[in-house]
């Protein structure tokens, strides 16, 4: 891995990482708290660029990520109760996993919510009625002035188109 090759590593997955950091240190942390953990992570994906697994580098940066933040949080908790300077009524979080977890859930539905929508009309639009919203194909139908058969073409449709979507960010749909 090159400088280039860095710099669109950390392009490409800076805000990934700055949302599993900031959902462990949120509450125990500065701003400036999170911005350097989120160094620390591409600076130890840098050191171990040559073990990271390529086929599932997302994984491998987000287990990083979590690691650092994890024992960010720590460092930052070890002398009592956390204090943030963003939001002093945060609650303190009862687990780094489970919040790094979530983090990394919640980054994941952002993903899929921005590929639903790359679909464009109406596909996004019956995308999230039937599986969002659990409407019928019927029911999308008649909201959208189309007929039910070609409601259920197009999902199917955008199903497939969505699935490549998700591939290429290294989701599993």
């Amino acid at each position: 891995m090159n400088d280039a090759e860095l710099r669109a590593l950390i392009e490409a997955y800076s805000s990934y990482v700055y949302t599993i950091v900031w959902s462990c240190l949120h509450g125990a942390g500065t701003r400036e708290d999170a911005d350097e953990c989120v160094s620390d992570v591409f600076a130890e994906v840098w050191l171990h660029r040559q073990s990271a697994p390529p086929d599932n580098l997302r994984a491998y940066i987000g287990a990083v990520a979590r690691n650092k933040a994890v024992s960010r949080f720590r460092q930052l908790t070890a002398h009592g109760t956390p204090v943030s300077l963003d939001d002093e009524h945060t609650p303190e979080p009862h687990s780094g996993e489970d919040i790094a977890a979530g983090a990394e859930a919640a980054a994941i539905r952002q993903i899929l919510l921005d590929c639903v929508a790359s679909l464009g009309e109406p596909d996004a639009r019956i995308v999230m009625q039937y599986y969002f919203y659990r409407r019928t194909a019927r029911e999308i139908a008649g909201m959208l002035g189309m007929k039910p058969a070609a409601v259920r073409q197009r999902l199917h449709r955008a199903a497939k188109r969505l699935r490549v979507l998700l591939e290429e960010q290294q989701i599993k749909p």
